[in-house]
């Protein structure tokens, strides 16, 4: 059973010259079946200290636990945008199989945090690769790239965050040539996902590793016993779709008891996969994911393109799912990125004088007019929408 999580946040903000911080009160649950008392705690206070964090808009990178009822932030490590003041255990208890844990935590945010974009930045979340197909016969988990994709999805979508993503792993795409060192991909894919999904971002990710280990405590082969270690490593890469650069990149390395019969057949999208020790690894990875990047993309410049143009009305690609209000006032810029000898693109982009103003507002695209005295004669299609 996956582990519960509830928020409450309380916040008494203050500030001084140098810093902002703000209290938050949150509660952590996760179930105690099949594990100790002490995992059980663990699990709970790792998911209210991941949500303090999220919601604060800092990123966690390890969290440490209890140690004899005192909770130790020797180890805990945040990005350099802020820091973690003081943590008190409010309360424990323990219903219905259930362990809770509420926690009061004071985050400091320093000056140096990034300015957080109103804008909610969209991204194309494509199927996940898989960079040996063969380590993937113990089990018979083929299809983990596509499972492990939706399961992506379902998280990121259901959470509230900075980012969006657009589902589009339908067709496996071959990522190899992304993560190559020689950058040998084509950036005509990433054009067309882009602009096929409406998403300003594209992500894409392949698993390197899911191999099994050693059997778990013991000497001998891992086949003579039913439980032993399973890797799972992946590895993601973001591209901007305007101006095709490499946002962000990084590997994950996870491990856990694979707890099925070597011979058995294992259906990677039940519940009985996603529970096992194995998919709730998979699972705590996949949120640790989701923090990074949007960390990533709560602090990125949000842009949109304009898809239409009708004398002094244009329409553009953003709408109410990207936070866009009507009256709200948008700057256009030129778009004209540079060419290598190689054929890739270098970003160029020069703020116009020209603003407009939203007046119809859709779910994924809003029509905007024109508020300067001067005609839009030099604004043409897939110019950039700034949000400011």
């Amino acid at each position: 059973m996956r582990p519960m999580v509830f928020l409450a946040v309380i916040l008494t903000a203050f500030s001084t010259a140098q810093v902002h911080g703000q209290w938050l009160q949150t509660t952590g649950s996760a179930s105690m079946e099949d594990i100790s008392t002490e995992s059980a705690r663990s699990q709970a206070i790792n998911d209210a200290i991941k949500q303090a964090l999220l919601y604060s808009g800092l990123s966690l990178s390890s969290v440490q636990t209890l140690t004899n009822g005192i909770l130790t932030q020797d180890e805990l490590s945040l990005r350099s945008q802020g820091a973690v003041g003081q943590m008190h255990v409010l309360e424990e208890q323990q219903e219905n199989g259930i362990l809770s844990v509420t926690l009061q935590i004071e985050v400091l945010n320093e000056e140096t945090q990034c300015a957080q974009s109103s804008l909610i930045n969209h991204f194309a979340l494509t199927r996940t690769g898989m960079e040996n197909p063969q380590q993937a016969r113990d089990g018979q988990i083929f299809d983990i790239p596509n499972a492990f994709t939706k399961q992506l999805y379902a998280l990121m979508s259901q959470a509230d965050l900075s980012m969006q993503p657009t589902p589009f792993f339908e067709d496996p795409i071959s990522v190899r040539s992304f993560f190559s060192n020689q950058f040998a991909y084509d950036e005509n894919v990433i054009d067309y996902i882009s602009d096929a999904s409406n998403s300003q971002y594209v992500l894409f990710s392949q698993i390197t590793d899911t191999s099994v280990g050693s059997e778990h405590d013991k000497g001998y082969a891992f086949w003579k016993d039913d439980s032993y270690e399973r890797y799972f490593n992946v590895e993601f890469i973001l591209f901007d779709g305007l101006s095709f650069e490499k946002i962000w990149q990084k590997a994950y390395q996870t491990q856990a008891l694979w707890e099925f019969e070597k011979t058995a057949l294992v259906d990677v999208n039940s519940g009985v996969f996603w529970q096992s020790k194995y998919g709730r690894t998979i699972s705590e990875l996949s949120e640790q994911v989701m923090y990074d990047l949007n960390q990533t993309l709560q602090c990125l410049p949000a842009k949109g393109q304009i898809k239409h143009i009708d004398g002094d009305q244009v329409i553009i690609n953003l709408g109410r799912s990207n936070g866009l209000t009507e009256g709200q006032h948008l700057t256009l810029a030129y778009s004209s990125n540079a060419i290598t000898y190689e054929g890739k693109h270098l970003p160029k982009q020069v703020t116009s004088l020209y603003s407009v103003e939203i007046k119809q507002l859709y779910q994924h695209s809003a029509v905007a007019v024109n508020t300067a005295k001067r005609p839009m004669s030099n604004i043409q299609l897939n110019d950039l929408v700034l949000v400011k």
